[in-house]
């Protein structure tokens, strides 16, 4: 059996992940859950999978945590901040890591996952965005694997010509095509963009995505981010990336 470290566990993506574990459960096992404060669906999640390790980065949700899991006979040992992050993913159980913890507080663990030569499911583009190079050089020094979570850049890495390694030359690649739906201001005019307020760029016609990615999308922040988060997966350059607003 695999033994998988969530990063995010609470999460959306988290969430999805638990749910496919669970119809494999004679292939994967949970080594350790990670959350930043959500004490409640943490508790919950420790009580039905049971984990070895639990952590969360805010340190009184940990101690909540412990409480609860010491009352409910658990024996799940509780860890906190970056070091237990790091340790998690370090772990010798841990074969997966499922890195889903948005923003920049899913740097440092993701790093140490990729130096532990683990296989990372990436699905915080910020570890690409924000120390590509770096990451990318952990990746092949300690013979890592990294497999693209988010759903563009996964669909592109299935697309990609097995077994070839390289630039997009080398496995006859001509370009990548990035979509977008333009979020919710893709047809207001110019001049009326100062008036949009913050719940309008929250409301997205087609995804809920939370409000800080929402934001992203209506401003196409995140599809530049998604650029070079490309770029970095797929040893490219912005000149062999193409975005179509469709």
């Amino acid at each position: 059996m695999k033994g998988v470290t969530i990063l995010g566990s609470t999460g959306s993506i988290g969430v999805n992940t638990l749910n496919v574990i669970a119809l494999h459960r004679d292939k994967y096992r949970v080594i350790a859950l990670a959350a930043n404060s959500n004490v409640k669906v943490m508790a919950e999640q420790c009580r039905t999978w049971a984990p070895p390790y639990a952590v969360m980065a805010d340190a009184n949700s940990a101690r909540q945590l412990e409480q609860i899991l010491r009352t409910a006979g658990l024996k799940t040992e509780v860890l906190s901040g970056p070091a237990g992050l790091e340790k998690v993913v370090q772990l010798g159980e841990t074969d997966y890591v499922m890195a889903a913890i948005v923003g920049a507080a899913g740097l440092l663990p993701t790093l140490a996952a990729a130096r532990a030569g683990k296989r990372v499911l990436l699905a915080n583009k910020e570890a690409l965005v924000m120390s590509g190079r770096l990451f990318m050089d952990a990746v092949k020094e300690h013979h890592a694997e990294l497999l693209p979570i988010d759903s563009e850049h996964n669909a592109i890495f299935q697309c990609m010509p097995w077994g070839k390694t390289g630039g997009l030359t080398q496995r006859g690649v001509r370009k990548i095509l990035l979509t977008g739906s333009g979020g919710p201001f893709r047809r207001t005019p110019l001049q009326d963009l100062h008036l949009m307020t913050p719940s309008q760029a929250c409301a997205h016609p087609n995804w809920v995505m939370g409000r800080k990615i929402s934001v992203d999308s209506a401003t196409m922040m995140n599809k530049g981010l998604e650029v070079i988060e490309a770029c970095w997966l797929f040893d490219t350059t912005p000149d062999y990336v193409q975005v179509v607003i469709a």
